[in-house]
């Protein structure tokens, strides 16, 4: 997911069983921002019925992709395909979980809808909001072009891919900003790691 967004250094610096205190965290680190992306993006992997079905609704652009277990009986190729989850009736639509979906929408276009449709599932939904923290080298901060905020919507602190009942955001940075520039910018934000 976003692996240009996410090539520097990372850390966790605030972790909530609240999304809406995650998200709000998150916009306060955003706020921060010389540059803000034009697009946030969202990736997560769908094991239900329900799941397909909440997702798409919230975010109705969205791109859902088949790739089965190994070893699974194949719906739709050896490669995986993208169903049309919309036209699918539910027995169709079981017939091709997991799917991974992401998406891609304006900033504060549709994120309270993510955490809405979050529910009860055990799988993490990850949010990045992509963009440039300004310079300011008397705080280890340097602006970097793959600088992000992201939210681990019940994904471990430690280890986002990992789901938890816990909400988790990071903050990345250059590799020359580092452990200093990240907590320049959660003091900034009146974030507390």
């Amino acid at each position: 997911m976003c692996e240009d967004c996410l090539a520097g250094y990372s850390r966790c610096v605030h972790v909530t069983a609240d999304a809406a205190d995650a998200y709000r965290q998150a916009m306060r680190l955003c706020a921060l921002m010389e540059h803000r992306g034009e697009e946030v993006e969202l990736l997560t992997h769908l094991e239900s019925v329900d799941e397909v079905r909440r997702m798409a609704t919230a975010l109705p652009n969205s791109r859902f992709v088949h790739r089965p277990y190994p070893g699974a009986r194949l719906s739709c190729g050896a490669g995986g395909c993208e169903p049309y989850v919309s036209s699918m009736d539910d027995r169709e639509l079981e017939a091709h979980l997991p799917l991974e979906m992401s998406a891609r929408f304006a900033p504060g276009t549709a994120e309270e809808r993510v955490i809405a449709a979050l529910g009860d599932n055990d799988n993490a939904v990850f949010l990045v909001w992509p963009g440039r923290w300004p310079d300011r080298p008397e705080h280890g901060l340097h602006g970097f072009r793959h600088d992000a905020v992201q939210v681990a919507f019940r994904g471990d602190h430690s280890d986002p891919a990992l789901p938890s009942g816990r909400h988790a955001v990071h903050v990345y940075v250059s590799k020359e900003s580092g452990h200093r520039g990240i907590e320049y910018l959660a003091a900034q934000a009146g974030v507390h790691p």
